[in-house]
């Protein structure tokens, strides 16, 4: 019942609280627990500045270059292609370019009609840029620049094909940095030799960058846009950030926090259609919201066929038009849910109990390939193992994987390389491709022997990082009002998890669906005080509670909003029962 391991973080030193005299001590040992250790990260962090805490886009050093080609293009009528990628953060970034570029088009009376797209389809083509698109883009489109927006650090062949076809390109990407770089104006902070500051950025953030170089140069040479135009662009690039996982510390927060802000009065009527059918309030729009709710839906055209309606919900200036895309999106989504759940069912069923098995495998034909990896990643939850999930397709396989700590399964399948058609991905997800039943289950068998020798049983039960024991009633507002200011969260900045010990049930009850939940009031037996906690999906440990019986709970503190009322949240992660009675008169 009880088999998470808790591992609380190392107590903050003295000397750093006594540093910030101003923060309260548990704010201090939730700014060290997350790196943030001098003043400048500590105001970077706690009160983000534009001005002061992002880069200038000309840091890169193939920015100037990459912005006088598109104005060459511009002026000459040359078609621009932007080449995306099928998911949130492809879609977004590919949004970030093409309505900037439109707006400079209308600005200084150039032909907008020379701007094209290109996203691949997921299945029929798969990731990045390739010859054949190319080919295509030249004799259909008749493109002369092409901009690739998170993807094409990885496709010299493509863009040598293109260069040969008389196409110029600009890469703006963030993906793994290989040996052979194309022959391109590279926009990337990881290239060697780069001097961008911030090298953990998403594809639409590098995309927003060259945006702003663009904005500039179009204000210089005329353009009215006003000072902080460039900011309105900042919703798409706050939802790549969320859904592409990026780490929000440094230029990255700062994205996000203002992203945010724009995000709750967009003026893209896409995303306010969008928000309308998920049943989003504006004002109550976090990076939870994203990650759970818009990213979802932009993610489930790529995922369910293809990813253009996205795009055109986020670029749409038709009021009809974004309301029936967005209608599509939700629509997509539901049966995005619907279906996988049914694979995850299947995967389970043929994958059986899991008993000491270090890896999970499953494939099924007829399983979409752009559901995989969400299936993948709920057994992976579920069950803190590494599970890979394939599609099967006649004779071909298209897998995904997602991983624990310690397994990187993108290194267990480049043992496997041989076996591959095509793999790629880090340490926690991966995806790749095999022709031939034998050829998978012969790349499979690899796998499985690197988790066996890799992996230890303890390696297997999951783990719960602990921010800070506090006693129950440091439970309070002034400690909400602290978590509040480390918002937003996401990867890197979770949002605070405490323990309180020797916590005693003064009452509880199920609620919801089957009595899936609970809802209880707890007493610190020291002080006395009583509190009210919510567990999500605790419901089946009923049976092994009673009046009295003493805990010790992990939780998180928020705040419930409703019919106007706000009152202290205190939601549980995980709780261990350390003495259990009987006796009901126990005070």
């Amino acid at each position: 019942m009880n088999n998470k391991k808790w591992r609380l973080a190392e107590i903050v030193p003295e000397e750093f609280v006594r540093v910030f005299p101003e923060l309260l001590p548990v704010l201090a040992q939730l700014l060290w627990n997350r790196g943030i250790k001098t003043r400048a990260e500590v105001e970077v962090f706690l009160e983000p500045d534009w001005s002061r805490d992002t880069h200038d886009p000309f840091l890169f050093q193939q920015m100037r270059p990459a912005v006088d080609r598109v104005f060459l293009a511009l002026e000459k009528g040359q078609v621009i292609t932007i080449h995306g990628d099928y998911d949130a953060d492809g879609v977004c970034g590919t949004a970030v370019m093409f309505s900037t570029l439109r707006d400079i088009c209308r600005g200084l009376k150039f032909d907008e009609k020379k701007l094209t797209t290109y996203i691949p389809h997921r299945e029929r083509e798969g990731y990045g840029l390739f010859p054949a698109t190319a080919d295509h883009l030249h004799e259909h489109e008749k493109t002369n620049l092409l901009i690739t927006v998170d993807c094409g650090i990885s496709n010299a062949d493509a863009v040598a094909r293109a260069r040969e076809l008389g196409m110029d390109t600009i890469i703006c990407d963030h993906h793994a940095v290989p040996e052979v770089l194309p022959e391109a104006l590279i926009l990337h902070s990881q290239v060697p030799g780069e001097l961008y500051p911030n090298k953990v950025m998403c594809g639409a953030a590098v995309a927003f960058k060259l945006a702003s170089a663009l904005i500039i140069e179009a204000r210089r040479r005329g353009a009215n846009f006003s000072e902080g135009y460039e900011k309105w662009l900042l919703d798409l690039v706050a939802i790549a950030t969320v859904t592409d996982i990026m780490p929000l510390f440094g230029e990255n927060r700062v994205l996000e926090t203002y992203g945010l802000t724009v995000l709750k009065k967009t003026r893209r009527l896409g995303l306010k259609k969008l928000l309308v059918a998920a049943g989003v309030k504006n004002n109550a729009i976090d990076s939870w919201t994203i990650g759970f709710q818009i990213g979802p839906r932009l993610n489930a055209a790529g995922r369910m066929d293809h990813a253009d309606p996205a795009f055109r919900l986020l670029v749409s200036e038709d009021e009809q038009e974004a309301e029936f895309l967005a209608s599509e999106l939700q629509a997509a989504n539901v049966t995005r849910q619907k279906r996988s759940n049914e694979i995850y069912k299947e995967a389970l069923a043929q994958i059986g109990e899991p008993g000491d098995q270090k890896i999970l495998i499953a494939a099924g034909e007829g399983w979409p390939a752009g559901l995989v990896g969400l299936v993948a990643g709920k057994i992976s939850n579920n069950y803190s193992r590494p599970v890979i999930i394939a599609a099967k397709d006649g004779d071909k396989f298209t897998g995904s994987g997602r991983s624990i700590p310690g397994f990187d399964v993108t290194a267990a399948l480049t043992k496997a390389s041989v076996f591959l058609d095509r793999f790629g991905g880090h340490p926690q997800a991966c995806g790749f491709s095999a022709t031939t039943e034998e050829k998978f289950k012969q790349a499979m068998e690899v796998v499985v022997a690197e988790a066996e020798k890799i992996l230890k049983p303890e390696d297997l039960v999951p783990e719960i990082l602990i921010d800070a024991e506090i006693p129950l009633k440091a439970a309070d507002w002034d400690l909400e009002l602290a978590i509040s200011k480390m918002a937003p969260f996401g990867e890197g900045n979770r949002s605070p998890i405490f323990v309180s010990r020797g916590l005693q049930i003064v009452s509880f009850e199920t609620m919801g669906l089957e009595g899936k939940h609970l809802r209880l009031s707890v007493r610190d037996l020291g002080e006395g005080i009583i509190k009210k906690m919510i567990a999500f999906g605790f419901g089946s440990l009923t049976p092994d509670l009673r009046i009295g019986t003493s805990l010790d709970v992990a939780y998180e503190i928020g705040v419930n909003e409703w019919n106007g009322d706000r009152e202290l949240q205190l939601k549980v992660v995980d709780l261990k029962i350390t003495a259990s009675t009987t006796n009901l008169n126990r005070p």
